[in-house]
């Protein structure tokens, strides 16, 4: 019987049923020790460390960054966005007054210069200044391509926030914090974005910061094909450590000049989190990082998760509300009939939607 409907399964359903979950559960049985796919470490029970915390500690500041952004429109050659980029400065649990927020709405477009195809964006300021030089990309960019796929345009369109969340490590700088926390990887995959990171490891690293990300969600598989998450989490629990840290290593595909680990910040959390942490960093200052993070790690909706990201999520994000009344705006400043031929152009682009909504 189903136990989501009560009704009774037929012999063909219930064969079936029976397959995935044998499927699911083979990946399910965890081994002991293996090795991370892409990294250059292994992962085995004795390599946890395990995390103490120690109470009155000065830790140090933490500033976290963010970026959000929503379409305004898009065209099969051209998209608007709302972006939005933030940072803060916390203190344990307390934010301080230090905190940056930037939002402008990007353009980014299809040049073609003879057979080369290209993206350019540009940069509308909408509050706050946004010092960032978005470079103009070509489609066919090692850096830039999907396997043998040119890259595409909506691909090109997260170019503006992602190198605006970059730069803003310049603005927690001048925070003043001891700790650079991004959300996210600290992985680059767009042209001239690792000249950038370089820049911006080598301007933390001669002013004494520590720059890390947290990511809040990882894809990372082992070579046996199982996920090194769930198998982290189960490994830490044979040991019945509440609080760990575990380096899975340096890999040229999933970092970018980055050591990545797992982290578990606290006791009743349910999940660990993978954490980058330049390769320059040394353990004691790691040790130092790992204490200011705990410390950050207390809210009782998501313990376990720093909270300064959580604030910093919060004042990032962009409502598609927000995107819309921006889309009105601009829709009230055209012409009838340019406002109809950009529906008309926009409908190349709807085809799913309408046949979801379908019944």
């Amino acid at each position: 019987m189903d136990r989501w409907t009560g009704r009774e399964l037929t012999v063909g359903e219930d064969s079936y049923l029976d397959r995935i979950a044998s499927a699911v559960g083979k990946r399910l049985n965890f081994p002991e020790k293996t090795t991370v796919h892409g990294f250059n470490g292994i992962v085995e029970p004795g390599l946890f460390r395990e995390i103490s915390e120690m109470e009155g500690e000065q830790w140090g500041t933490i500033s976290a960054i963010d970026g959000g952004s929503c379409t305004i429109l898009r065209t099969p050659c051209e998209v608007f966005m709302l972006n939005r980029a933030y940072c803060n400065s916390f203190d344990g649990m307390n934010k301080l007054s230090l905190c940056e927020r930037v939002t402008f709405i990007s353009r980014t477009s299809t040049v073609t210069e003879g057979s080369n195809v290209f993206f350019q964006t540009e940069i509308y300021p909408v509050q706050g200044e946004c010092d960032v030089e978005i470079p103009k990309v070509d489609s066919a960019d090692e850096e830039f391509r999907v396997g043998k796929l040119r890259g595409d345009l909506e691909r090109a369109s997260s170019l503006a926030r992602r190198f605006c969340e970059w730069c803003f490590v310049r603005s927690a700088l001048r925070c003043g914090a001891d700790f650079i926390l991004m959300d996210g990887a600290l992985q680059t995959g767009f042209p001239k974005e690792a000249n950038l990171a370089n820049d911006i490891y080598q301007e933390t690293s001669s002013s004494g910061i520590i720059l890390a990300g947290l990511s809040k969600t990882s894809t990372i598989y082992t070579d046996d094909g199982y996920p090194v998450a769930g198998l982290l989490d189960v490994m830490a629990e044979k040991r019945n450590l509440k609080k760990w840290l575990i380096k899975i290593g340096t890999s040229d595909e999933w970092t970018h000049n980055a050591i990545v680990n797992f982290i578990k910040l606290h006791d009743e959390a349910d999940r660990a989190y993978r954490l980058d942490v330049y390769k320059e960093t040394a353990e004691s200052d790691l040790a130092r990082l790992v204490g200011a993070l705990q410390a950050n790690s207390k809210y009782f909706a998501y313990p376990g998760y720093p909270y300064a990201l959580i604030d910093a999520h919060t004042y990032a994000k962009v409502g598609w509300e927000e995107s819309m009344h921006i889309r009105d705006l601009v829709l009230d400043r055209l012409r009838p009939e340019e406002a109809k031929r950009l529906e008309q152009t926009e409908r190349a682009l709807t085809g799913h939607e309408i046949l979801d909504q379908l019944r």
